[in-house]
Order: C-alpha cells, then structure tokens, then sequence
C-alpha cells in the first residue's frame, strides 16, 4: 500500500488533483562493518554504520558506552563513517553506533584492538659468579604491549654465557631478571616508557 495517491475532482468549471504520499514507518536498525578490527599503530581505521528506518534516524558514534568526541584522532565522515587516521593504543575498545528515531533506537557494535610495535633493548653484563668469571655476556629485550589486557609482555634471552657458568645463570637468572631489566630502564620518569616497578613476572 505505500506509494502515491492523487485524487482528482472535475466539474463543469475545471479539474482539481491532490497527491498524497503514504510511507509505512519503521523501527530503526543498524550495522557496523567491519565487526573487529586488528591494526597496528600509525594504522588507519573505518569503521562503516550503515542504518535504515522510518522517518530516517540520527547517528551516534560511541567508544565504551561513552560518546565519541570528534578531533584530530577520531573524525565522522558525512556518510556516518567513523575514520581514525592513525590509530594508537589507547584508542583500542569497542565503538557503538546508535541510530535513533520517534519510533525507537537500535545500536551495532565493533571492537578495535591496537598492536603496538615491540620495543628492542639491548645490554650487557661482566661479572664473577661463585667465582667463575666470565666475559661479555649480550643481554636482549623485546617489550610488546596489550591494549585489550592492559598489561605488557617482556622477554629477555641472554647470550654469550661460558659452558662453566651456565649451570649457575640458570638459577640466577630467574632471580635477577626483574631487577636487572627495572633498574636499566627506570630512571627519572622513566623516558625510555618502559617500567617494571610494581609489576607481576611469570
């Protein structure tokens, strides 16, 4: 039954003709392409909302529950597409776009997960163990943060360590590790960003 109608009256005088639009309304609903999305930092991000309804709904972007801010790192193309230029790890969560009209609302949503590079470091150590001395052993770091945890995964491999000693590393390594890698990289506000203090290690 939707569509034009137009009712037409004639007489002896002349003719009149009136057209009237029936439109079945509906209830919003929406869509978010794609669902989840894993880049890398620097990466840029679209994120598609698509939505239909009668009379046509509004759009709102959201990031955990929370409206979206637009700026320089989160931008709402006319189209409602939801662009960041360049995203970085604390912009990782799960963004909502809600459409809403008198008849009602509905929302679809997507996760964003942020990988960030890892960070190289690299030392080394010269010392006496139980008095077996050894040379130049090279220490290696790598520190790869998780946005959706919170939390940074840090690991280290030592090199170099003569056959003699290796028996004792074993078991100092365990217990020096944190130590050694908190007090490497620790230092004023910690600049460098990496910091150990207060952490758990597995």
């Amino acid at each position: 039954d939707v569509g034009l109608y137009r009712c037409v009256a004639e007489n002896e005088v002349g003719t009149a003709a009136k057209v009237v639009t029936v439109v079945l309304q509906s209830v919003p609903t929406v869509t978010v392409t794609p669902q989840a999305v894993s880049v890398r930092t620097g990466q840029r991000v679209l994120l598609h909302c698509n939505a239909s309804g009668e009379p046509t709904p509004s759009l709102e972007w959201q990031r955990d529950g929370e409206a979206l801010l637009e700026g320089p790192r989160a931008q709402v193309l006319p189209n409602a597409t939801l662009l960041l230029p360049a995203a970085g790890p604390r912009d990782a969560g799960t963004y909502t776009c809600v459409a809403r009209s008198p008849l009602g609302s509905a929302a679809a949503h997507a996760t964003l997960l942020v990988r960030g590079e890892p960070r190289w470091m690299r030392g080394s150590l010269r010392g006496v163990i139980n008095s077996h001395e050894f040379r130049v052993a090279a220490l290696n770091a790598s520190v790869q943060d998780d946005p959706r945890s919170g939390t940074a995964a840090v690991r280290t491999s030592i090199s170099g360590i003569p056959r003699d000693v290796g028996p004792l590393m074993r078991v100092l390594v365990a217990l020096v590790a944190p130590i050694y890698w908190s007090f490497a990289h620790a230092g004023g506000d910690a600049p460098s960003g990496v910091l150990l203090t207060r952490g758990t290690f597995r």
